[in-house]
């Protein structure tokens, strides 16, 4: 899902729930999985003086890019973007203060597949884990999917909002909170509606704003999830 500048500042509570819960930022070591372009990254490292944000990347061209755009904004002091693994986290235990992974506002073309466990594993005892995510809570038809990226929904997370608490709870998280942010994205995607001419109206902004067993609030969740490492 690619957002207009416009519709970023739109989404602007997520980023700023993010930055709440991670005060006081300056001084800490952050790992964001999943980085893409290095903008989740390169936000948190404008907020700091001092210490480290280090990003994860999967896709080799966003990876190079977040890497140029860190040596032209002068940035590589505060921030550094490595290449990620699919299912486990190339750090040793007890590395971070907080881990955000971001799918909301700047998501990755290429997600891993590394859980909650793996999360907490590379957290210092306190450290915060921070997670956004677009998720489907129940099977959804292979047209109606189809017709949902066309309009630039191409990723979602198979999973409930209870499972994401108990997946928190299982890693040994604990003061988890899951916020369902559904009707703040909700208005996003309503505004990018009302925008289109007529005749580019496209099936898929029905099945997601109308639709009563398909769409936003049915079928699909914006979700924020953070939980505390004890």
């Amino acid at each position: 899902m690619k957002w207009t500048q416009a519709e970023i500042e739109r989404l602007s509570p997520v980023l700023e729930q993010i930055r709440m819960d991670l005060e006081p930022i300056n001084g800490k070591n952050i790992l964001v999985l999943c980085s893409a372009g290095g903008d989740v990254a390169f936000w948190l490292a404008r907020q700091m003086k001092r210490g480290k944000v280090t990003g994860l990347e999967l896709d080799l061209r966003l990876l190079e890019s977040a890497r140029r755009l860190a040596k032209e904004q002068g940035l590589r002091n505060l921030v550094e973007f490595r290449q990620a693994e699919k299912t486990c986290i190339p750090f040793p235990n007890d590395t971070f203060d907080a881990l955000v992974s971001e799918f909301i506002v700047f998501p990755t073309l290429a997600p891993t597949e590394i859980g909650q466990p793996e999360m907490a594993r590379v957290l210092k005892s306190g450290g915060l884990m921070v997670l956004t995510d677009v998720i489907v809570a129940k099977p959804i038809p292979h047209d109606v999917r189809a017709d949902l990226q066309a309009i630039g929904l191409d990723y979602l997370c198979e999973g409930t909002q209870d499972e994401f608490r108990r997946w928190m709870e299982e890693a040994g998280l604990i003061d988890i909170e899951v916020v369902d942010l559904t009707s703040t994205v909700r208005r996003v995607w309503e505004q990018r509606r009302r925008t289109l001419p007529p005749l580019e109206e496209r099936r898929g902004y029905g099945y997601l704003l109308d639709d009563p067993n398909f769409g936003l609030g049915e079928a699909i969740f914006y979700i924020y999830v953070r939980g505390k490492k004890p």
